[in-house]
């Protein structure tokens, strides 16, 4: 292997005014540029473009395509494997990244390595696979440290070559909270799974006030030692799931905003809902567009919708509307004075069977099913209290439940599995039974329910358990039961859970900042553990392969 440490021209950007956008106003300004310059190719020789913070700027088309531009005129100049562009956080959307570019006169892979005093190493081999031309944005970058880059250039026939040079990354927000994760070792033998662990933070202020406590908006992204390896902010509220499609990374940046990114870092898509306010949950959809939990501005009921965006016009239409499936039900609520009624609270949308989607409904502790969804949207069963539904002209709907359990309550995280030994029409549910009864919208007394019981309100405080529950739907029999049950840390509302690709599971207790990977037989392999003025909303797991890496 042969390593070279970087030598390239050195050069800094002090804003996009100054180098692309009509240059220095005076001979003292450009003498001022010219030595903060020859200061940084002293220190580390890392370009910048911009020194934008202001979360509202970084996320509007102007900002990102005036990055952009900027980046595609530099890229006119020659730059090798020895001597590439480097530029910090150009689109200002992971703060400890960097931006390289190069090119090669053969085709090679590149793959790299991030070492920190203090930390384990964060290797990588990039996506794109072997070409001649090099874009990439690395991540794994600690905040607030020096970091030593080690770039390697593979062949086709195996022969490498590196090169390396040193950065010292920006502290990411709330540095010592966040940097680096407790770490709790379970008893289990079975290792962590592969990717990175992704926080995502808890709702600030909707759409107003993105000024104050911006500090907690953003994703936080850990390897499997706790360690923070990147931080997006977003602009409020929170991201709900980071969900992938032809190169791009989509996520909420508030309730207004729906976003995708490429992997360079750069916004190529900005989507502003319109009329609707989203919360909690998108998926794609089977025609290619996003469906969307939302709410209509000025509605006298909320999260009780189900959208679509259509990605390449930016329409955003309304193909669900439970006050059409469940409106004898709501006739008998009372809506308050000064706000909205809040009387199912979706959080969770599941496809199945490609026109059909399964709903959560935390606020009635219910599952539904919701045939038809893009034509004529009906519900065709659904599964809760009998005593809750009783009298509401909807028993008919529920399926019936076989064995002995307490039914989930307040429930989050409602997914689908399908799985080759089952017959036609039975399938399975994972979820996070947060095991917590309350209706705020009716004032039901979940205590006289014989349907739930270790509920918190029916134990000690301290004995409360939130849990991860498998049911076996069976479409056929009209039934569903209880398949799997695994104890976990209590959390009364945010909260997720996600099975990974090599049968661990991954939960998300809010409430106590704890994100804990288990292995298929539900004993601890280890939790993260964290602490803030903000719950973690959800925790999942990402490998990121066919966006950052291979």
């Amino acid at each position: 292997m042969k390593a070279n440490k970087l030598k390239r021209p050195l050069l800094l950007v002090l804003g996009a005014s100054v180098l692309l956008m009509g240059g220095c106003s005076s001979d003292e300004e450009e003498e001022s540029a010219s030595q903060s310059a020859a200061s940084l190719a002293e220190s580390e020789g890392i370009m910048t473009l911009s020194d934008e913070t202001n979360v509202k700027t970084i996320y509007t088309t102007d900002f990102q395509e005036d990055i952009y531009n900027q980046i595609e005129e530099l890229k006119s100049s020659e730059y090798t494997f020895d001597s590439p562009l480097i530029i910090a956080n150009p689109y200002r959307t992971n703060t400890t990244s960097l931006y390289v570019y190069f090119n090669t006169d053969e085709a090679v892979e590149i793959s790299y390595t991030i070492s920190a005093d203090g930390y384990s190493d964060f290797s990588y081999t990039t996506s794109g696979g072997y070409t001649t031309e090099h874009e990439y944005q690395l991540i794994g970058l600690v905040g607030g440290t020096e970091n030593s880059v080690t770039l390697t250039a593979t062949d086709e026939e195996g022969n490498t070559e590196s090169t390396q040079w040193t950065y010292t990354a920006p502290e990411i927000q709330n540095q010592d909270e966040y940097i680096k994760l407790d770490i709790t070792e379970g008893t289990s033998t079975q290792e962590v799974s592969d990717g990175l662990y992704t926080i995502l933070g808890n709702d600030q202020d909707m759409d107003e006030g993105e000024d104050e406590d911006a500090s907690y908006r953003y994703i936080y992204i850990y390897d499997n030692d706790g360690v923070c390896r990147a931080e997006i902010p977003v602009m409020s509220y929170r991201a709900h799931r980071l969900i992938f499609k032809d190169g791009i990374m989509y996520y909420s940046a508030s309730a207004k905003y729906f976003v995708g990114m490429d992997a360079t870092g750069r916004l190529a898509e900005i989507y502003d809902l319109g009329d609707y306010r989203l919360h909690h949950d998108y998926i794609f959809g089977t025609d290619g567009n996003v469906l969307l939990l939302g709410t209509e501005y000025d509605a006298k009921t909320e999260e009780d919708r189900v959208l679509s965006l259509d990605l390449e016009s930016g329409e955003v239409s309304e193909i669900i509307d439970l006050r059409d499936l469940f409106g004898d039900y709501l006739d008998t609520l009372e809506y308050p004075d000064d706000d909205t009624l809040d009387w199912m609270h979706l959080n969770t949308l599941s496809l199945v069977d490609n026109d059909s989607l399964i709903l959560s409904a935390r606020e009635t502790s219910t599952i539904m099913r919701v045939d038809n969804i893009y034509d004529n949207p009906t519900v065709e069963w659904t599964i809760g209290s009998d005593n809750f539904w009783e009298g509401t002209g909807y028993e008919d709907l529920l399926l019936e439940q076989v064995g002995e359990f307490s039914l989930q309550a307040g429930q989050h995280c409602v997914e689908v599995v399908e799985d080759e030994s089952l017959e036609d029409g039975q399938y399975y549910l994972y979820m996070f039974n947060n095991n917590f009864t309350t209706c705020t919208s009716r004032g039901y007394d979940y205590d006289e329910d014989d349907n739930y019981y270790g509920t918190y309100s029916k134990v000690e405080e301290d004995d409360a358990e939130s849990y991860f529950y498998i049911y076996l739907v069976d479409e056929n029999e009209g039934t569903f039961e209880l398949s799997y049950s695994l104890p976990v840390a209590y959390s009364a509302y945010v909260s997720s859970v996600q099975l990974l690709d090599n049968g661990n599971i991954l939960t998300d207790s809010g409430f106590a900042f704890t994100a804990a990977e288990y292995d298929s037989d539900g004993e601890l392999i280890q939790s993260l553990n964290g602490s803030g003025d903000q719950w973690w909303y959800r925790a999942f797991k990402y490998d990121y392969s066919g966006f950052w890496f291979k």
